[in-house]
């Protein structure tokens, strides 16, 4: 079967700018809302979401969006479906309402795509007045993919707290469930030292989303505080997030889950980054590799293909029947061939030489090779030998 060849190299600009918040099949925005909020000073806060999805693949997604509703078990939550085109962003303005037609609701959003994603998002208050007219004030959210939440016996830190008795900073906490299935969580509140202030037990339903103060984990007032959360029983898992906010303006900031120690467990799994340019100074693609215990079980990625004075994005990818060993220093490599054209016609064809080496500290590193055969025509320029360089980091288990 031929391989299509996509799209002219133009586009990769757009995708590498993406490459910092990991693309992913499967999204959550722990906090979003479409709800009238406190009335200070008879001005009531009117908060909102807006919502950014990029596609940096060579094909289409077909993007299923869920609302998980605040404090409910969500196994049928409200679903909506969007295509999102190869190279495209899409934007949602006041997505709770404009999608879901939903009031007075707070929540979070899951992204469940059919090919990775990068999905991005900003929850606000629209109604901030200031001495240069209404404005808005808010924070913003990168999409978390479901392979970072933490399943039982495995803990989260959100840093930088604050809930003082001079009322100048409050500070919000919660998370959301990312497995279809309940679980235990202990939280503990700690303060700069990692004394442990106060403990609570909490239990979360599937798909469930979640906020507190908090203060509502008990302990004295202070700054600089930290709250740990934990599973500690259930097949749920899930992704914590928190809020710093300044009573005096309002102005929120996004304290983001701490992830788990490279080395901790960065050896298997799925492994998500970039390829550059045969001359290593610009991104000319991106790449996911799966390793196993066993070696390396598969990749796949898209780079660009020089052909005379025009480029182009080619796929590249192998599934093998075994795993590809990987040695003791941690090198290994594999050779495939694809043919590139339409249904009915073969263009060319490209025989590809992806080796890496795993770093000691789990940091994926290699060249990508492609040999050009066959090509005739205006296909004869892209005949030739290419070679790139790669590299990727750990963004998960893959299970």
């Amino acid at each position: 079967m031929n391989r299509s060849i996509v799209v002219a190299l133009g586009t990769i600009a757009v995708a590498s700018v993406a490459l910092a918040v990991t693309p992913a099949v499967d999204v959550y925005l722990p906090s979003v809302g479409h709800a009238q909020g406190a009335c200070p000073g008879g001005i009531c806060s009117q908060w909102r979401t807006d919502v950014w999805i990029y596609n940096p693949a060579n094909a289409a997604a077909t993007v299923e969006i869920q609302f998980l509703r605040r404090d409910t078990e969500n196994t049928s939550p409200p679903t909506r479906t969007v295509t999102v085109a190869a190279g495209e962003t899409k934007e949602y303005t006041d997505i709770v309402y404009s999608l879901f037609n939903l009031d007075g609701v707070y929540g979070a959003l899951r992204f469940v795509s059919s090919t990775p994603v990068v999905v991005t998002g900003r929850i606000y208050d629209e109604n901030v007045v200031t001495n240069k007219g209404t404005g808005t004030a808010g924070q913003f959210f990168a999409g978390l993919s479901a392979q970072s939440a933490i399943g039982t016996g495995e803990s989260t830190e959100l840093i930088g707290l604050a809930q003082d008795s001079a009322q100048l900073w409050r500070s919000n906490f919660g998370f959301v469930e990312t497995a279809g299935a309940a679980a235990t969580l202990e939280v503990r509140r700690l303060d700069a030292t990692g004394t442990t202030l106060a403990t609570k037990t909490y239990s979360i339903r599937a798909r469930e989303s979640k906020q507190f103060s908090i203060t509502d984990i008990g302990g004295p007032l202070g700054a600089n505080q930290r709250v740990t959360v934990r599973v500690t029983s259930g097949s749920g898992k899930v992704l914590a997030f928190a809020s710093r906010l300044d009573n005096r303006t309002g102005d929120p900031s996004t304290v983001e889950m701490t992830t788990k120690p490279a080395a901790a467990a960065n050896t298997t799994g799925v492994f998500a980054g970039i390829v550059l340019t045969p001359d290593g100074t610009m991104v000319d693609g991106g790449v996911e590799t799966t390793i196993s215990n066993l070696g390396l079980t598969g990749y796949a990625g898209v780079c660009g293909l020089p052909c005379g004075t025009d480029s182009f994005i080619v796929e590249f990818f192998a599934n093998p029947s075994s795993p590809i060993a990987i040695g003791s220093d941690g090198s290994f490599s594999t050779e495939t061939d694809i043919s590139y054209g339409d249904s009915t016609t073969t263009y060319f064809s490209i025989h590809w030489t992806f080796a890496g080496t795993l770093s000691s500290n789990g940091v994926l590193s290699g060249t990508v090779r492609s040999v050009t055969t066959g090509g005739s025509g205006s296909w004869a320029a892209c005949n030739g030998t290419v070679t790139r360089a790669w590299r990727a980091g750990w963004t998960g288990s893959g299970q």
